[in-house]
């Protein structure tokens, strides 16, 4: 889809993101949760941190945004600048919203805004998530650390080339 002055990105026009709400916030954070209780637990006690604390570091580390598709809302997703790397913390759809290319659409839509901003983005994904980590390398990003512990692994999409 090409880009225009009414779709500034060229990702579906559709789509609408804004600040969540308090009680959206406890939603995202238990949507994280019920997406990977194992791997919370895992990351939690590596890092010795209680779920209160890890609550805590949502709320103040980044920026959480809604997404909404014609009004309704499709779900969340969680950045944080690092430096030179955009860091996806989260991206989780409502199950009726998956499968529409509203993730292609946020993650393209987040490369073109940070292109020239960051180096690179980076996220994490579950080794068992083959759909998402086969999306992800359709859209560039490639695995770039493995973290056996958590089950889990580090993928990065280079935006701008390294000087």
């Amino acid at each position: 889809m090409a880009a225009s002055p009414a779709c500034p990105y060229g990702f579906n026009c559709m789509l609408e993101f804004s600040s969540p709400t308090p009680e959206q916030y406890d939603l995202f954070l238990q949507w994280m949760w019920d997406d990977g209780p194992d791997y919370m637990e895992r990351t939690m006690r590596l890092m010795n941190m209680t779920w209160d604390e890890y609550a805590q570091i949502f709320r103040t580390h980044g920026k959480v945004y809604s997404i909404y598709q014609n009004a309704n809302l499709a779900g969340f997703y969680w950045i944080e600048e690092r430096g030179d790397t955009l860091h996806l913390h989260g991206l989780i759809l409502i199950p009726a919203f998956q499968g529409k290319g509203i993730g292609t659409s946020v993650l393209t839509m987040l490369g073109q805004k940070y292109t020239g901003k960051m180096r690179q983005i980076e996220l994490g994904v579950y080794h068992q998530n083959s759909g998402a980590i086969r999306l992800y390398e359709k859209l560039g990003f490639q695995v770039t650390q493995t973290l056996d512990d958590l089950h889990f692994h580090i993928m990065q999409k280079q935006l701008t080339s390294v000087p």
